[in-house]
């Protein structure tokens, strides 16, 4: 028996968009506020990329080959960890975007929002794109109502990525196993 295709489409809000075919599939998490569905997904990069990375034992350079990439039907992000070939964590990325809604069987979409937040494995976070989201907003590409979602989500995750720390150290994978790999701190957000 087969399992079925899946497909995912990223869009933007001046119409550009992407599409590729999911490489993972559902989880149910058990999560603070009961079981979550996030639908998980899985590449490596054409191209590997070296980089400095910030961890708990201080700057590191590392080779970043693939991702993973959680999608969340109930809230207004998406999450990328991009990784080396041995699995260790470059770093998170938080894509602000609309709930992932499901546009007909097993084909997914979101829109971006344009604000994104790049998280440090050591929980250090850098703001992403604030120009741009605040240029949406200004041209009337991004509702207001969609603007307070994702400034209320981009709070959520900050006060989420604070508690991990606060509760477990500098090290936002502490807890990564225990969630079929997804880290612990988005499952707060």
């Amino acid at each position: 028996m087969t399992t079925a295709r899946m497909y995912y489409r990223k869009e933007k809000l001046r119409g550009a968009c992407w599409e590729y075919q999911i490489e993972g599939g559902w989880l149910t998490l058990p999560a603070h506020c009961g079981d979550r569905q996030v639908l998980h997904h899985s590449f490596t990069f054409y191209r590997p990329r070296t980089v400095e990375v910030r961890t708990e034992h201080g700057l590191q350079t590392l080779e970043r080959t693939g991702a993973e990439q959680w999608f969340f039907p109930d809230r207004w992000f998406s999450l990328l960890r991009f990784t080396t070939c041995d699995n260790q964590t470059v770093g998170y990325y938080v894509n602000f975007s609309q709930p992932l809604a499901e546009l007909r069987t097993n084909y997914y979409r979101d829109l971006d929002l344009e604000l994104d937040l790049w998280i440090e494995p050591c929980g250090l976070t850098t703001e992403l794109d604030r120009d741009e989201f605040d240029e949406e907003i200004a041209c009337s590409r991004l509702r207001p109502e969609w603007a307070n979602r994702v400034e209320g989500a981009a709070n959520l995750v900050q006060e989420a990525v604070d508690a991990e720390i606060a509760a477990n150290g500098p090290d936002l994978d502490a807890l990564r196993g225990e969630f079929a790999g997804v880290p612990a701190f988005i499952l707060r957000a």
